[in-house]
């Protein structure tokens, strides 16, 4: 039997990553987006790739820095291993 071909898609798993940990910080995208002059569509389209320019790298990494760097990585590392398990 073959093995299906696991099609990773980092932009929306980064995304995904990145809401859970500001639910686990007791806030929300709305929320966190007012304060950094964005809104929550234009976060999300950074947050998912849509959007790669230097701008939209600059707020993903205000998005790592918001929850912790290692804190991040290691969520966003864990959710990747899961999805080609």
């Amino acid at each position: 039997m073959t093995k299906t071909a696991v099609i990773l898609q980092p932009g929306p798993i980064f995304y995904d990553v990145f809401l859970g940990c500001l639910r686990v910080i007791g806030t929300n995208l709305r929320d966190w987006c007012a304060p950094h002059g964005v809104t929550p569509t234009n976060a999300k389209s950074a947050a998912t790739g849509a959007w790669n320019g230097p701008k939209a790298k600059a707020l993903r990494q205000k998005m790592i820095d918001e929850v912790g760097e290692a804190t991040f990585l290691h969520l966003y590392a864990e959710r990747i291993r899961r999805e080609v398990a």
